[in-house]
Protein backbone atom coordinates (compact mmCIF):
# COMPACT_ATOMS: atom_id res chain seq x y z
CA UNK A 1 0.00 0.00 0.00
CA UNK A 2 1.43 3.36 -1.01
CA UNK A 3 2.11 5.98 1.61
CA UNK A 4 -0.31 8.89 1.32
CA UNK A 5 1.35 11.89 -0.29
CA UNK A 6 0.56 15.46 0.59
CA UNK A 7 2.19 18.56 -0.83
CA UNK A 8 1.41 20.85 2.11
CA UNK A 9 1.95 18.63 5.15
CA UNK A 10 5.12 17.01 6.38
CA UNK A 11 3.31 14.92 8.99
CA UNK A 12 0.36 12.62 8.39
CA UNK A 13 -1.63 11.83 11.52
CA UNK A 14 -3.32 8.47 11.93
CA UNK A 15 -6.87 8.86 13.31
CA UNK A 16 -7.19 6.81 16.50
CA UNK A 17 -9.56 6.51 19.45
CA UNK A 18 -7.91 5.11 22.59
CA UNK A 19 -8.99 4.24 26.11
CA UNK A 20 -7.08 6.17 28.77
CA UNK A 21 -8.75 4.42 31.67
CA UNK A 22 -6.08 3.91 34.37
CA UNK A 23 -3.35 5.03 31.94
CA UNK A 24 -0.49 7.09 33.36
CA UNK A 25 -0.28 10.56 31.82
CA UNK A 26 2.37 13.16 32.66
CA UNK A 27 1.54 16.84 32.19
CA UNK A 28 4.37 19.36 32.44
CA UNK A 29 2.96 22.82 33.01
CA UNK A 30 0.29 23.90 35.48
CA UNK A 31 -1.09 26.97 33.73
CA UNK A 32 -4.33 27.34 31.78
CA UNK A 33 -3.15 25.01 29.01
CA UNK A 34 -2.10 22.31 31.46
CA UNK A 35 -5.37 22.67 33.33
CA UNK A 36 -7.35 22.22 30.13
CA UNK A 37 -5.39 19.07 29.27
CA UNK A 38 -5.86 17.65 32.76
CA UNK A 39 -9.59 18.35 32.87
CA UNK A 40 -10.01 16.23 29.75
CA UNK A 41 -7.66 13.48 30.93
CA UNK A 42 -9.52 13.08 34.22
CA UNK A 43 -12.84 12.93 32.41
CA UNK A 44 -11.56 9.94 30.47
CA UNK A 45 -10.23 8.08 33.50
CA UNK A 46 -6.50 8.74 33.20
CA UNK A 47 -4.11 8.78 36.13
CA UNK A 48 -2.48 12.20 36.00
CA UNK A 49 1.01 13.21 37.12
CA UNK A 50 1.85 16.92 37.12
CA UNK A 51 5.16 18.78 37.09
CA UNK A 52 4.93 22.54 37.47
CA UNK A 53 6.47 25.49 39.29
CA UNK A 54 3.02 27.08 39.62
CA UNK A 55 -0.50 25.69 39.48
CA UNK A 56 -3.90 27.19 38.81
CA UNK A 57 -6.30 27.20 41.78
CA UNK A 58 -8.28 24.37 40.18
CA UNK A 59 -5.15 22.21 39.80
CA UNK A 60 -4.17 22.88 43.40
CA UNK A 61 -7.63 21.72 44.48
CA UNK A 62 -7.32 18.56 42.37
CA UNK A 63 -3.96 17.77 43.96
CA UNK A 64 -5.28 18.40 47.47
CA UNK A 65 -8.27 16.19 46.70
CA UNK A 66 -6.05 13.34 45.53
CA UNK A 67 -7.27 13.45 41.93
CA UNK A 68 -3.83 14.22 40.51
CA UNK A 69 -0.30 13.70 41.82
CA UNK A 70 2.13 16.63 41.87
CA UNK A 71 5.67 15.32 41.30
CA UNK A 72 7.41 18.63 41.93
CA UNK A 73 8.45 21.73 40.03
CA UNK A 74 11.42 20.45 38.00
CA UNK A 75 11.11 18.30 34.88
CA UNK A 76 13.54 15.41 34.46
CA UNK A 77 13.75 12.84 31.67
CA UNK A 78 13.52 10.01 34.20
CA UNK A 79 9.92 11.05 34.91
CA UNK A 80 8.97 9.66 31.50
CA UNK A 81 9.71 6.05 32.44
CA UNK A 82 6.47 4.10 32.76
CA UNK A 83 4.36 6.94 31.37
CA UNK A 84 1.88 6.27 28.56
CA UNK A 85 1.44 9.86 27.37
CA UNK A 86 3.22 13.12 28.10
CA UNK A 87 1.91 16.62 27.51
CA UNK A 88 4.48 19.41 27.18
CA UNK A 89 2.23 22.28 28.21
CA UNK A 90 4.57 24.96 29.53
CA UNK A 91 5.05 28.47 28.13
CA UNK A 92 8.76 27.71 27.65
CA UNK A 93 9.26 26.56 24.04
CA UNK A 94 12.77 25.28 24.71
CA UNK A 95 11.58 23.16 27.63
CA UNK A 96 8.67 21.82 25.64
CA UNK A 97 11.03 20.85 22.83
CA UNK A 98 13.35 19.10 25.27
CA UNK A 99 10.40 17.13 26.66
CA UNK A 100 9.35 16.16 23.13
CA UNK A 101 12.88 15.04 22.25
CA UNK A 102 13.19 13.02 25.45
CA UNK A 103 9.83 11.39 24.80
CA UNK A 104 10.86 10.54 21.24
CA UNK A 105 14.07 8.89 22.43
CA UNK A 106 12.09 6.77 24.91
CA UNK A 107 9.27 6.06 22.42
CA UNK A 108 6.68 7.78 24.61
CA UNK A 109 3.79 9.53 22.88
CA UNK A 110 4.10 13.30 23.35
CA UNK A 111 1.75 16.22 22.75
CA UNK A 112 3.52 19.58 22.46
CA UNK A 113 1.49 22.71 23.10
CA UNK A 114 3.76 25.35 21.57
CA UNK A 115 4.89 23.48 18.42
CA UNK A 116 2.43 20.61 17.84
CA UNK A 117 4.29 19.29 14.79
CA UNK A 118 7.32 18.54 16.99
CA UNK A 119 5.29 16.17 19.13
CA UNK A 120 4.13 12.70 18.15
CA UNK A 121 0.38 13.28 18.44
CA UNK A 122 -2.11 16.13 18.36
CA UNK A 123 -5.46 16.42 20.09
CA UNK A 124 -8.35 17.06 17.67
CA UNK A 125 -11.32 19.33 18.10
CA UNK A 126 -14.04 17.04 19.47
CA UNK A 127 -17.83 17.10 19.36
CA UNK A 128 -19.80 14.67 21.54
CA UNK A 129 -23.48 13.85 21.45
CA UNK A 130 -24.13 10.98 23.85
CA UNK A 131 -22.26 7.94 22.50
CA UNK A 132 -21.45 9.76 19.26
CA UNK A 133 -17.98 11.29 19.14
CA UNK A 134 -16.74 13.20 16.11
CA UNK A 135 -13.10 14.31 16.05
CA UNK A 136 -11.96 16.96 13.58
CA UNK A 137 -8.37 17.67 12.66
CA UNK A 138 -6.71 19.92 10.10
CA UNK A 139 -3.39 18.21 10.73
CA UNK A 140 -2.35 21.07 12.97
CA UNK A 141 -2.65 23.60 10.12
CA UNK A 142 -5.58 25.55 11.55
CA UNK A 143 -7.17 24.76 14.92
CA UNK A 144 -9.54 27.69 14.31
CA UNK A 145 -10.93 26.04 11.18
CA UNK A 146 -11.25 22.71 13.00
CA UNK A 147 -13.27 24.51 15.67
CA UNK A 148 -15.47 26.11 13.00
CA UNK A 149 -16.18 22.71 11.44
CA UNK A 150 -17.02 21.29 14.87
CA UNK A 151 -19.52 24.09 15.50
CA UNK A 152 -21.24 23.33 12.19
CA UNK A 153 -21.48 19.66 13.12
CA UNK A 154 -23.05 20.59 16.46
CA UNK A 155 -25.97 22.04 14.52
CA UNK A 156 -26.33 18.91 12.38
CA UNK A 157 -26.13 16.20 15.04
CA UNK A 158 -28.67 16.81 17.80
CA UNK A 159 -29.91 14.69 20.68
CA UNK A 160 -31.85 12.45 18.33
CA UNK A 161 -28.53 10.89 17.29
CA UNK A 162 -27.67 10.08 20.89
CA UNK A 163 -31.06 8.44 21.38
CA UNK A 164 -30.82 6.44 18.16
CA UNK A 165 -27.28 5.21 18.84
CA UNK A 166 -28.04 4.34 22.47
CA UNK A 167 -31.03 2.32 21.34
CA UNK A 168 -29.10 0.57 18.56
CA UNK A 169 -26.41 -0.42 21.07
CA UNK A 170 -28.95 -1.83 23.51
CA UNK A 171 -30.80 -3.62 20.72
CA UNK A 172 -27.57 -5.11 19.36
CA UNK A 173 -26.75 -6.66 22.75
CA UNK A 174 -30.30 -7.97 23.11
CA UNK A 175 -30.30 -9.53 19.63
CA UNK A 176 -26.87 -11.09 20.13
CA UNK A 177 -28.06 -12.70 23.36
CA UNK A 178 -30.73 -14.62 21.44
CA UNK A 179 -28.18 -16.94 19.85
CA UNK A 180 -29.08 -16.16 16.25
CA UNK A 181 -26.79 -17.01 13.38
CA UNK A 182 -24.42 -14.32 12.17
CA UNK A 183 -26.25 -13.84 8.88
CA UNK A 184 -29.54 -13.35 10.77
CA UNK A 185 -27.96 -10.68 12.96
CA UNK A 186 -26.57 -8.92 9.91
CA UNK A 187 -29.94 -8.99 8.16
CA UNK A 188 -31.72 -7.47 11.17
CA UNK A 189 -29.29 -4.59 11.47
CA UNK A 190 -29.18 -3.93 7.74
CA UNK A 191 -32.96 -3.56 7.83
CA UNK A 192 -32.74 -1.38 10.94
CA UNK A 193 -30.19 0.88 9.22
CA UNK A 194 -32.66 1.53 6.41
CA UNK A 195 -35.28 2.96 8.78
CA UNK A 196 -35.54 6.78 8.96
CA UNK A 197 -35.20 6.66 12.75
CA UNK A 198 -33.54 10.06 13.04
CA UNK A 199 -36.44 11.80 11.31
CA UNK A 200 -39.01 9.88 13.33
CA UNK A 201 -37.31 10.78 16.60
CA UNK A 202 -36.96 14.44 15.58
CA UNK A 203 -40.66 14.62 14.73
CA UNK A 204 -41.80 12.68 17.82
CA UNK A 205 -43.28 9.95 15.60
CA UNK A 206 -42.82 7.44 18.39
CA UNK A 207 -45.51 4.95 17.47
CA UNK A 208 -44.45 4.81 13.83
CA UNK A 209 -40.81 4.28 14.79
CA UNK A 210 -41.57 1.66 17.39
CA UNK A 211 -43.94 -0.27 15.13
CA UNK A 212 -41.33 -0.38 12.34
CA UNK A 213 -38.69 -1.63 14.79
CA UNK A 214 -41.05 -4.27 16.14
CA UNK A 215 -41.88 -5.44 12.60
CA UNK A 216 -38.18 -6.22 12.13
CA UNK A 217 -37.29 -7.57 15.58
CA UNK A 218 -40.59 -8.84 16.97
CA UNK A 219 -39.86 -12.47 16.12
CA UNK A 220 -36.99 -12.48 18.63
CA UNK A 221 -37.73 -9.66 21.08
CA UNK A 222 -41.11 -9.24 22.73
CA UNK A 223 -43.08 -6.00 22.82
CA UNK A 224 -42.40 -5.38 26.52
CA UNK A 225 -38.66 -6.02 26.22
CA UNK A 226 -38.41 -3.77 23.19
CA UNK A 227 -40.33 -1.03 25.00
CA UNK A 228 -37.91 -1.28 27.92
CA UNK A 229 -34.90 -0.93 25.60
CA UNK A 230 -36.47 2.03 23.81
CA UNK A 231 -37.22 3.88 27.03
CA UNK A 232 -33.77 3.11 28.45
CA UNK A 233 -32.24 4.84 25.45
CA UNK A 234 -34.74 7.72 25.49
CA UNK A 235 -35.10 8.54 29.20
CA UNK A 236 -31.69 10.22 29.70
CA UNK A 237 -32.96 12.87 27.27
CA UNK A 238 -36.47 13.13 28.72
CA UNK A 239 -35.83 16.73 29.83
CA UNK A 240 -35.60 17.72 26.18
CA UNK A 241 -38.49 18.11 23.76
CA UNK A 242 -38.16 14.42 22.97
CA UNK A 243 -40.28 12.62 25.60
CA UNK A 244 -39.96 8.95 26.50
CA UNK A 245 -42.15 6.46 24.78
CA UNK A 246 -45.46 5.35 26.15
CA UNK A 247 -46.01 2.43 23.83
CA UNK A 248 -49.40 1.29 22.64
CA UNK A 249 -50.08 -2.27 21.62
CA UNK A 250 -48.85 -3.24 18.15
CA UNK A 251 -51.35 -2.40 15.45
CA UNK A 252 -50.63 -5.49 13.40
CA UNK A 253 -48.91 -8.63 14.70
Amino acid sequence: MEKAADSFMETRYYPLFVSLDERLCLVVGGGSVGERKIRTLLRFGAKVLLVSTECTPWLKAQHEGGNIHLLGDVYDKNLLHGVDLVFAATSDKALNERIANDAHSLRVWCNMATDPEKGSFIVPSVFEQGPLTIAISTGGLSPAVARQIREKLEDQFGREWAIMLSFMGLLRKAIQSKGLKSDQNQLIFREMARLPLIGWIQNNQRDQAFQAIYDICGSWIGWDELTQLWNEAWNPYSSSSLPSLTASEPSDI
